[in-house]
């Protein structure tokens, strides 16, 4: 389970999250909408201790992540992947492997093929497609088995196969009890996947809709956006 307490995080005199609280169960995937500049990489950072909060408590199934620390249970993709060029993907992950405690070395080749990677794994990750960088990142994210699973736009700049691939990963994981948070632009694929969703708007999460069954999804999203944005 993840757990948002009041995070409210400024730069400088600008107030980008103001109280955010969002209580997403076991098993469930969550979509994270919002217009650009409303936040949702800045609140998925602050979920993942890569930047702190004002003010405000995390929460991974019922222990509150400590300011500073390296949260534990949660494996993320947010922003462009990083990895070393002159590394194949193999190497790569082997070295995230190591600085992984409890990660056994089985488990690269495990989630190399579940990123439907594996037959590149000993290409230097330079010469990658970025659709496949972006599955690299997707089975990093996967490497210590989270049961929080963040990702930040995690289909854009892949083709519809990886996009697909993507789907039934997320799918899978969490029927396996695995707790996911997912942002991104194009809400038909967030509705493929998502079986909830919060809309982010004025610093907030404005409206949440525990099932997506009969909603019309993109109908109320720009309904509730305030469109601020990136002029906010």
């Amino acid at each position: 389970m993840l757990k948002l307490t009041g995070l409210i995080k400024s730069f400088g005199a600008k107030r980008v999250l103001d109280g955010v609280d969002l209580t997403v169960g076991d098993g469930r995937v969550c979509g994270l909408l919002g217009l650009n500049g409303e936040g949702k990489s800045t609140l998925m950072k602050i979920i993942c201790g890569l930047i702190l909060p004002d003010s405000g408590s995390v929460e991974v199934d019922g222990s509150e992540i400590k300011l500073g620390e390296a949260p534990r249970g949660i494996g993320a993709m947010i922003e462009a992947p990083s990895f070393y060029g002159g590394l194949s993907g193999y190497d790569n992950l082997e070295l995230m492997r190591t600085l992984c405690d409890g990660v056994p070395r089985e488990r690269v080749g495990e989630v190399l093929r579940v990123a439907g990677i594996a037959q590149n794994s000993g290409t230097k990750y330079k010469d990658y497609s970025q659709g496949m960088k972006q599955r690299l990142y997707f089975a990093f994210a996967l490497l210590k088995r989270p049961r929080v699973f963040i990702l930040d736009e995690p289909f854009s700049n892949i083709d519809p196969v990886s996009v697909k691939l993507f789907e039934d990963v997320i799918k899978a994981v969490a029927a396996d009890g695995c707790t996911v948070l997912i942002s991104g632009h194009i809400i038909a694929e967030l509705k493929n996947v998502c079986d909830c969703a919060a809309i982010l708007d004025g610093g907030k999460i404005k409206t949440f809709f525990d099932d997506l069954t009969a909603t019309d999804l993109e109908s109320e999203f720009l309904a509730a956006v305030s469109s601020s944005g990136d002029v906010r």
